[in-house]
């Protein structure tokens, strides 16, 4: 395997969206990728072959809001891995100890962990909070959907080292899957364009005209330390008039002066004192990299009283709460209770947001079959659900429950409320279950020459077959586009 599909993999489960077709299409069919990409999308004598305008989704933030962006069809996902990763040579360390930014680029043959990166960030909001009197917190608003495609394409192509073909090729990648549009057009959730999105801000770190004495900076999140807050406001000035010459503004919800650290620390501290309050079993552990709280067993496990449990649920209330925070309540619930069965109902019902973390705490859940029973009756009594939350289930589904309980019922009425939702409905199909009804579904999308995620992911669905049953019909789906004609082509190596 490559050094890109390494990467590939390795971002895999992190992803708001990780449909396995883009996965084992890069597995096993990445020679072939690679060189449609290469041969035929990039050579401008083949004008049939252009990256695909993308699948547009949504998944969950608190408070009901939406992060608006695509899931990205096998090739240009491959295409986006590879070029970042040819090219992470661009993707430079922090500014300089004044100019302090985090994550998203190579070290040490591999990329650095989001869990790390934001565990350095956090120890540096710490430090710098307790070094100056003045703090200003502040992010941009909507930062990947405001971007503007030529701002990218431009600092791409001025970056040392970047070959005029990559250059041209990623304009082209941006510009088409977005179907010409110049501005929300960068996909969310995959590390390539975070690595894009955190580099592309570091105009405003090697700005000279910030006099600030430090800059602190994850992503479009920022916050300026210094002891005289006149410097500070007027850093601030001058890096929003930096920021509109691209387009972009902060978000005024989310300027803070001299709130305490902050809008991440505090509510780390508040979820620890917390947890500590409700257990023993959680230490704090000093070392070289800070402070860390991790949970130590006892040989007798303690179960939480009721009202331990309504606390840790009002934690997850907070809209502040952190991704690694929440899998940590969840994790303490699904470890000092009875069984975390018993508040699936609650949590699925009142966090539809968190239904990617509940997916990682189904994985030790003992009682599959009634697990099933409780996302069926979840599916059935109620009346509304968003995409994101429709996918996650799938995932529960297909890496928890096939072969227990009312599984073939609960991917069945999955099926059924994705209607109008194409991505959550693609991920119900590449499962390879071909018992109550689902092979015969995938063979009316396999056989009206539609190329979309539905016949692609129909597709990847029939590996479980035997050869000769699978390839009959994937001989003629593979006729309807380039993109048909590659995933048959992989779907034939199983």
């Amino acid at each position: 395997m490559s050094a890109t599909f390494d990467f590939l993999k390795a971002d895999f489960t992190g992803t708001l969206f990780p449909l396995k077709t883009n996965l084992l299409v890069a597995e096993k069919h990445e020679k072939e990728v690679s060189e449609y990409i290469y041969q035929k999308i990039l050579d401008e004598k083949q004008a049939a072959d252009n990256f695909l305008p993308q699948q547009r989704v949504y998944s969950t933030k608190p408070r009901g809001h939406l992060r608006r962006t695509v899931k990205l069809d096998p090739v240009v996902e491959y295409f986006l891995y590879d070029i970042t990763y040819r090219n992470r040579a661009i993707f430079r360390p922090e500014v300089s100890n004044a100019r302090r930014s985090f994550g998203y680029r190579f070290m040490g043959g591999g990329h650095i962990s989001v869990h790390n990166a934001y565990k350095a960030y956090k120890l540096c909001l710490a430090e710098s909070n307790g070094k100056f009197k003045h703090n200003l917190q502040f992010d941009i608003a909507s930062y990947f959907n405001c971007l503007y495609h030529h701002d990218i394409s431009h600092w791409f192509a001025a970056r040392p080292g970047v070959s005029e073909v990559d250059s041209n090729a990623l304009g082209k990648c941006l510009r088409e899957i977005n179907a010409g549009r110049s501005v929300d057009f960068l996909p969310h959730g995959i590390y390539p364009t975070k690595m894009i999105g955190n580099e592309f801000l570091k105009v405003v770190d090697l700005s000279a005209q910030l006099k600030s004495s430090v800059l602190v900076r994850f992503m479009d999140d920022f916050t300026l330390f210094d002891d005289d807050p006149d410097v500070l406001r007027q850093d601030f000035l001058r890096i929003q008039q930096l920021l509109g010459q691209f387009g972009l503004n902060v978000n005024p919800s989310k300027t803070y002066y001299n709130k305490s650290i902050g809008d991440v620390e505090e509510t780390l501290s508040a979820l620890h004192e917390s947890l500590i309050e409700i257990a023993d079993e959680i230490h704090e552990v000093h070392g070289a990299s800070g402070v860390d709280f991790v949970l130590v067993e006892n040989e007798v496990a303690s179960n939480l009283t009721e009202d331990q449990v309504n606390a840790l649920l009002g934690l997850l209330r907070d809209d502040a709460l952190e991704e690694a925070d929440a899998d940590l309540i969840l994790g303490f619930l699904r470890s000092h209770s009875d069984s975390i069965l018993e508040h699936l109902p609650v949590l699925l019902r009142k966090f539809p947001n968190l239904t990617k973390h509940i997916h990682s705490v189904c994985s030790t859940v003992s009682e599959k079959a009634e697990l099933a029973a409780v996302l069926l009756e979840h599916l059935t009594k109620e009346t509304f659900f968003l995409e994101y939350q429709l996918f996650w289930l799938a995932c529960i589904v297909e890496d928890h429950l096939i072969g227990h309980g009312c599984y073939g019922d609960v991917l069945m009425r999955i099926f059924e409320l994705t209607q109008d939702f194409k991505i959550a409905r693609a991920k119900v199909l590449e499962i390879p279950e071909q018992g109550f009804g689902f092979k015969e579904i995938r063979d009316e999308f396999l056989k009206t020459g539609q190329s979309d995620w539905l016949s692609w992911t129909s597709a990847m669905g029939t590996r479980s077959l035997k050869a000769a049953e699978r390839n009959y019909v994937l001989d003629y789906f593979s006729k309807g586009s380039p993109l048909n004609y590659l995933i048959a082509g992989c779907a034939k190596k199983f």
